[in-house]
């Protein structure tokens, strides 16, 4: 037997099960035609087709990038393919890319490298692909292919949690300007009220919610002490003060955060650099009364999300440079968010 490291895609379909209860024989001529497709999209990027097994098929490559070529190519192919049929009609494969070493045996490949293929594929959506962060890192640099980076993840059968990139799969741009984790479509929110621990201060937002969201970057992580913050938006003028007098201190070159002069309590942070500085706060959600009203979203700053803190919900995740917000208040300061705290004195800013 031979060991060596290689590049493995491992494709399965979603919910194929659910397909052939609905029409069995129409099921099997999509797969076929699916399974026709990837083994010519294999091949054509010099790949290995090791082998199928019901409605899913196992490849080798030489190099990680031939195998994401693969994976971007064939589930573009088959988004175009599916275009025109019911949403509940389509067959949708999963596809995830793993670069580990391998053992050859015969004709056939086993080993961790190709159980954590398949595991990362599980965390694909369907007609989506997922690579871990070894295959990303051979891959980040190539202009052709976007990812978002999904943190870490425990999977079944593999003692540590994996690092998982999605491949993005279109140009599509939002349509709505992208801050920390909301736009600026307000929801309705009923009036909202909260305050620090000791009770000294006390506040309440009139306003509507602009969203709620983790935030795993390390400037919070350092401020809190905590692996990940959650904080709720709010335009500035709809909060109001109806108790005590919050301490306001600079906390990096683009925020301001209040502190209950009594008892510690963080209550919310404001930018005060970019184009958007003193328009919007973000309350530190657990502050609220009724924080169980504001539910996170999603999760920014995930480049810097804890290993040993899994996240095992479907909310959406970016980094802090997918903002364009943060990327304007961080330009307009002069530093680089990888610059602070370790080059920066706040008392020359």
């Amino acid at each position: 037997m031979e060991r060596q490291l290689a590049a493995i895609l491992y494709a399965d379909v979603a919910g194929y099960s659910r397909l052939t209860g609905l029409n069995e024989e129409e099921t099997h001529r999509k797969l076929d035609a699916g399974l026709n497709l990837l083994t010519d999209v294999i091949a054509a990027h010099g790949g290995r087709k090791i082998h199928e097994a019901g409605d899913a098929i196992l490849a080798e490559f030489q190099s990680v990038t031939a195998a994401v070529g693969v994976a971007h190519d064939f589930q573009r192919q088959m988004l175009t393919r599916n275009a025109e049929l019911a949403e509940d009609a389509r067959l949708e494969f999963r596809i995830g890319v793993n670069l580990g070493e391998v053992i050859h045996d015969r004709d056939d490949i086993y080993g961790e490298g190709v159980n954590l293929a398949a595991r990362i594929q599980e965390l694909a959506e369907p007609g989506g692909v997922c690579v871990s962060g070894a295959a990303y890192e051979q891959t980040r640099g190539d202009s052709k292919y976007a990812f978002e980076d999904l943190g870490h993840h425990k999977v079944k059968n593999i003692a540590q949690s994996i690092h998982v990139y999605a491949l993005k799969l279109s140009d599509t741009s939002p349509t709505s300007r992208r801050g920390l984790f909301f736009d600026t479509s307000a929801k309705s929110r009923p009036l909202a009220t909260g305050g620090c621990l000791c009770g000294e201060i006390r506040y309440e937002v009139t306003g509507e919610e602009l969203g709620s969201g983790y935030c795993h970057c390390r400037i919070c992580q350092r401020f809190t002490g905590s692996p990940a913050t959650v904080g709720t938006g709010f335009r500035k003028d709809d909060l109001r003060v109806t108790r005590g007098e919050p301490n306001i201190y600079t906390s990096s070159p683009i925020a301001e955060r209040a502190f209950c002069p009594t008892c510690g309590s963080s209550l919310w942070m404001r930018w005060t650099r970019g184009e958007t500085r003193g328009e919007w706060i973000f309350v530190h959600t657990a502050s609220l009364d009724k924080p169980e009203n504001f539910a996170p979203s999603s999760h920014l700053g995930i480049e810097s999300q804890m290993p040993w803190h899994d996240i095992n919900d479907d909310l959406s995740r970016g980094r802090c440079d997918d903002s364009q917000d943060i990327a304007e208040a961080w330009d307009s300061a002069g530093v680089g968010i990888s610059d602070y705290p370790r080059n920066v004195n706040l008392s020359e800013k």
